[in-house]
Order: C-alpha cells, then sequence, then structure tokens
C-alpha cells in the first residue's frame, strides 16, 4: 500500500474515534448488551435476573404456544430461509397465505410482505415518489419514512407534529407533481395517536396518496385490535405495519389496492432486490394474526396493563400523557440524567434503556416504558418500586 493511503486511512480512524469520543461526552454513545435467557419479559444480564420493560412484543406473542408451534411446524417443513427474493423463488404458498390474511385483516383488497418494517417504508416511498413530486410528513414520523422520502429525491416538507393546519398549508402550496402525505398512527417515541380524521380529511381535499404507518397500532389498537386505522381504512391509501411487534416476528407489510400493490411487486427495490421474509416467519406471523382475532383476552390484558403502569407512576408524580398506547414515555430531558436513571433503575432489576438523540430531539431524553400484556401483576409491581425509589433518590420526582 501506498503511503500516503496509509497515512489517510490513519486519518479516517482518528476522525472516527474522536467522533466516539465527543459522542461520550454528550452522553450519547451507545453500545449493544447481550441479554441472556430472553423470555419476553424477563432476561438475564451480565449475571443479573432482570424484568424487561422496553420490548415492542406487546401481546406477548412471540413466546405464545400456538405461535411457536405453527413456526417449528414450518421450520421442518421449509427450513431456514427463502434462499431468493420473491420474484425469483422466493415466493411461497405460505408468504400468499399471510398476504391475504393481512389483507383481510386490514380491510384491503391485497398486501404485500417486506423483510422488515424499515424496508417496507423505503419501498413505499421509493416507489410512488420521484423527483419533481412532494412529501408532507409529520415531524415525528420515523427515521425510515424520513429516510425513504430522502432517498427517493421527491421534495420533503415537513409539518410540526399533529399541526394541521400547518399541514394544510403546506399542501396549499404544494408545487409538486405528486402529493405524498405521510403520518405514522401511533408514533414511536411518544405514545400519541395521529389525528386520522383530520389527515383524510386533507388528503381528500387536496388530492393526496396517504401513507399511515401503523407499526405500533396494529394488533393494539381499534375495536378488534386491527389498528388505528380500522374504521378509516377506505381513506386510507396505503398502510403499512410490521410482523416484529405486536406480531411477535420480524418482518413488514404494506396493505392497499390491488394497483397500488402491483405497483410495489414491480418498483420497490427493498421488495425487489432483497431475498424473501423465510416461510417459518410467515407461518408465525399468519398465526399471530389469528391469535389476534381469536383471543380478545389478550388485548385486554394489555389495556387493563396500560392503565396498571400509568396509573402507577402518575401516582408517584412521574408526568405522562394519556396513555393513547402501550408506549409511556418518562421523559427527563438531560441525557445525562437519563442514563443515570437507566443505570440505577438496571440496580432494582428493571431493564428500560435511556432513549436520547438523535432518537427523539436534544434535550428529550427519556425512558420510553412499554407495556406488554405478557407482564403479570408482581412484575408491574416491582416497575412501580423501581420508579419509586428512582424518586426518592432524587429527593423529587422528576
Amino acid at each position: 500500500m501506498r503511503e500516503d493511503s496509509v497515512l489517510e486511512n490513519v486519518s479516517i480512524y482518528q476522525e472516527v474515534r474522536a467522533g466516539l469520543t465527543a459522542l461520550e461526552g454528550k452522553n450519547l454513545y451507545r453500545r449493544l448488551r447481550a441479554l441472556e435467557e430472553n423470555r419476553g419479559t424477563r432476561a438475564v444480564w451480565e449475571g443479573r435476573k432482570l424484568l424487561l420493560f422496553c420490548s415492542n412484543d406487546y401481546l406477548g406473542l412471540s413466546r405464545h404456544p400456538r405461535v411457536v408451534c405453527a413456526a417449528k411446524k414450518a421450520l421442518d417443513r421449509y427450513g431456514v430461509g427463502a434462499g431468493a427474493a420473491r420474484l425469483i423463488s422466493g415466493s411461497t404458498d405460505v408468504h400468499e397465505a399471510l398476504e391475504k390474511k393481512i389483507a383481510r385483516f386490514k380491510n384491503k383488497e391485497n398486501a404485500l410482505v417486506f423483510g422488515s418494517g424499515f424496508l417496507a417504508n423505503l419501498g413505499i416511498l421509493t416507489a410512488f415518489a420521484e423527483e419533481g413530486d412532494t412529501i408532507i410528513m409529520d415531524k415525528l414520523c420515523h427515521a425510515s419514512l424520513v429516510d425513504g422520502a430522502r432517498l427517493s429525491k421527491a421534495e420533503l416538507r415537513v409539518f410540526p407534529h399533529r399541526n394541521y393546519a400547518k399541514c394544510e398549508n403546506l399542501l396549499k402550496k404544494c408545487p409538486g407533481r405528486r402529493k405524498i402525505l405521510v403520518t405514522e398512527s401511533v408514533f414511536s417515541m411518544d405514545g400519541d395517536l395521529a389525528d386520522l380524521g383530520q389527515i383524510i380529511r386533507l388528503r381528500k381535499k387536496y388530492g393526496a396518496l396517504l401513507v399511515v404507518d401503523d407499526a405500533h397500532g396494529t394488533g393494539v389498537l381499534g375495536k378488534e385490535g386491527r389498528g388505528a386505522t380500522e374504521g378509516f381504512s377506505e381513506g386510507v391509501d396505503l398502510v403499512m405495519g410490521t410482523l416484529s411487534k405486536a406480531a411477535g416476528g420480524l418482518g413488514g407489510f404494506v396493505a392497499a389496492d390491488k394497483v397500488l400493490v402491483d405497483h410495489l411487486i414491480n418498483f420497490a427495490r427493498p421488495f425487489v432486490f432483497a431475498t424473501a421474509l423465510p416461510p417459518v416467519l410467515c407461518a408465525a406471523a399468519a398465526e399471530a394474526f389469528t391469535v389476534m382475532e381469536e383471543e380478545p383476552g389478550i388485548r385486554e390484558k394489555l389495556r387493563e396493563n396500560i392503565r396498571k403502569v400509568h396509573e402507577g407512576l402518575t401516582r408517584l408524580g412521574f408526568s405522562l400523557a394519556s396513555p393513547d398506547s402501550a408506549i409511556l414515555p418518562v421523559v427527563l430531558g438531560d441525557e445525562g440524567k437519563a442514563l443515570a436513571a437507566f443505570e440505577f433503575l438496571l440496580s432494582k432489576g428493571i431493564y428500560i434503556p435511556a432513549v436520547r438523540y438523535p432518537t427523539v430531539p436534544k434535550g428529550k431524553a427519556r425512558l420510553r416504558v412499554t407495556v406488554s400484556a405478557a407482564h403479570t401483576a408482581t412484575e408491574i409491581d416491582a416497575l412501580i418500586d423501581a420508579f419509586a425509589a428512582l424518586g426518592e433518590r432524587d429527593g423529587k420526582n422528576p
């Protein structure tokens, strides 16, 4: 290797190290923690037994006997992987069965499964938007939607969170050939809900294509657990969801009219050029959706657990918004304070990693408490006791 190339590489390494050191100084450095014996709500880390209140496994279906049994049967029949992209030889009868089930569940003509929710959002926006179009998006939309908008080369315009008057102003002034309106249904870091009625009104008034990310609503919200878009399916063009949250597995999906799904099959690069989701995961997800429909008591248990956690933390003086979803953020503000709170709770056997910038805005670091139907009353009591000790340690509650 030439000497100048060696020196150039040394410079890059030095810059990278300096950048990581700077992150540590700002309490923004991230590290992986390998959990052992992860049983959904319980795990072991460095020899310590922990209760997990940070998972998106809202219904506890990752370990539901019916879901696990379906996965085992599919594993024996189909093996570990799909072997190819869906348009080559990776598409199976299990993929088609899952897509038909999702379409019915979401009251849409068709559905398409992706390798993850992140890929699904990239696929939607890069397939339907291009240079000359305008994407109008809520400021707190997930990174996958922001990245999809940027990759599409369309103009991205952002409106303040849930400010639909500002959203309408952007739509009025929108110069784009095609207007694409984007929102999450349940915002992943705050747990609050979009006003889908308002969004649909604007979609109709200005002729926009409406994309709703229902990742955290699917299986949790709605009278029948079909998500935040339940009852709004006619007004939403594309509903995105994941198989990794309430469904307990891995993968993403888009539910829409057949013509829109056909467009994705032909133009969504994260679908066209990616190996298919393994059939074993499709079988598990299909059974998870069946469980959601046939065992509504699980969802009722989740609602009761959410109520208990919210009431318990509020009673201690922690400031929480109304419990619209299974996401209950305790906003602490300072990144160092959030890290210290995580470490303190860890010492009490509660595992809730601190969420910091850039996942949330600077100065709005938090403990993102998430609740599962699988949490027991004893586990919830332990969570409340740990937060009570956290408040006592600080001499006051945040």
